[in-house]
């Protein structure tokens, strides 16, 4: 890995920034991490290009273990309990213009979804101290169950009609959003349950029941905060904190989603048995290599390497030509994903030539091999 490109990861630091300097500027600069995200960073997408390049195996086992990769990830935790602190804090005694509010809105929306990204590349760790992490950033989403439907649902049955963060062809985001919503809300639901009555727990104790307690620390977070924050400030309504707080959390969530949306559109694995399907290859997650937003995104776009292979770390995610190729990076992807006619008009035809030849096991076969 080239200097420059691992030290453009550090890109990631620009939207917190933005997000306070927005504020205090005021007025339509609110929006600053917002437009920096959909706007700026699509034309650097376009002029800066792809990156097609990939790791060596010598430099993968080096870079694995570069420690500067998980202080990133590890510092955008706090960034953004700093940031929510922050906002409690001035939200009270500031008074805000309804263009403020929306762009402030927006804009740490911008920021906490892309925590989501964090707690999930956080929770594919094998220790407990990254997976406290990824609990602490999906509770300041009230995406916890996340946690547990990501990897043990999403990952099982991921290109299967069993996945409800799978969308299906010709499926728009909104119909998308009720059945990933609701689907991975019960998925995880279901394997906590079939944990408990594995372990011989009980169901409803919130002390044994992570799905419990994962309804429960959402509320308390934004309970307390607004009760530290809003002591003798009686300048704006104390329901504004906690009415901005969901509304980010729904926000972040949904954007998410409109991720799954897009990663995952129309893809399906080949049923080999009745209920069985064959293994996950890269050919069954849509992948992108835009370079600027892969940085900023901490090479999610990458996702079918990550699905092939979800052990690897997000700095030696690998390109594959043979995945299904996204035209654009995410950012212009969620905004497509928004105008149903558009995102059918465009990824229709590509998902029908992947179709034309990702059941072929001759195929297959080569692809496995290339990427293995």
């Amino acid at each position: 890995m080239t200097w420059r490109k691992k030290l453009g990861f550090l890109a990631s630091y620009i939207l917190p920034s933005l997000i306070v300097a927005g504020f205090y500027a005021g007025g339509f600069w609110t929006f600053s991490a917002f437009l920096f995200a959909y706007v700026f960073i699509p034309i650097l997408d376009e002029c800066i290009g792809r990156d097609p390049e990939n790791l060596s195996r010598d430099q993968v086992a080096e870079v694995s273990e570069d420690r500067f990769f998980d202080v990133i990830v590890y510092s955008m935790v706090y960034i953004q309990l700093g940031l929510l602190l922050w906002v409690a804090y001035v939200l009270p005694r500031t008074a805000l213009s309804t263009l403020e509010y929306a762009g402030l809105l927006l804009s740490l929306m911008t920021f906490t979804s892309g925590g989501i990204n964090v707690a999930h590349e956080l929770g594919h760790k094998n220790n407990p101290l990254a997976r406290f992490h990824s609990k602490l950033n999906l509770m300041m989403v009230c995406y916890m169950h996340f946690y547990i439907e990501h990897n043990k649902g999403h990952h099982v049955h991921v290109a299967t009609p069993q996945d409800p963060a799978t969308s299906r062809k010709n499926q728009s985001f909104p119909a998308f959003w009720v059945q990933t919503v609701v689907g991975s809300w019960r998925s995880a639901w279901r394997i906590e349950k079939a944990r408990l009555l594995r372990q011989q727990l009980p169901l409803w104790n919130p002390l044994q029941n992570q799905m419990l307690q994962f309804i429960f620390w959402p509320l308390a977070f934004v309970s307390v905060l607004t009760l530290a924050m809003n002591l003798g400030t009686g300048q704006v309504a104390w329901w504004i904190f906690p009415a901005f707080f969901f509304a980010q959390s729904l926000m972040a969530f949904s954007s998410l989603e409109a991720v799954n949306y897009i990663e995952h559109y129309g893809i399906r694995r080949r049923e080999i048995a009745p209920g069985r399907y064959e293994r996950v290859n890269p050919l069954h997650s849509w992948n992108s290599n835009h370079l600027v937003s892969n940085l900023m995104l901490f090479q999610l776009q990458r996702h079918s390497d990550h699905h092939a292979y979800a052990a690897r770390p997000y700095q030696t995610l690998r390109h594959f030509d043979e995945s299904p190729q996204l035209p654009f990076g995410y950012p212009v992807m969620i905004l497509m994903a928004l105008i149903p006619p558009l995102w059918f008009r465009v990824m229709n035809p590509r998902l029908e030539a992947w179709q034309a030849q990702a059941y072929d096991a001759a195929h297959i076969e080569a692809v496995v091999k290339a990427t293995a």
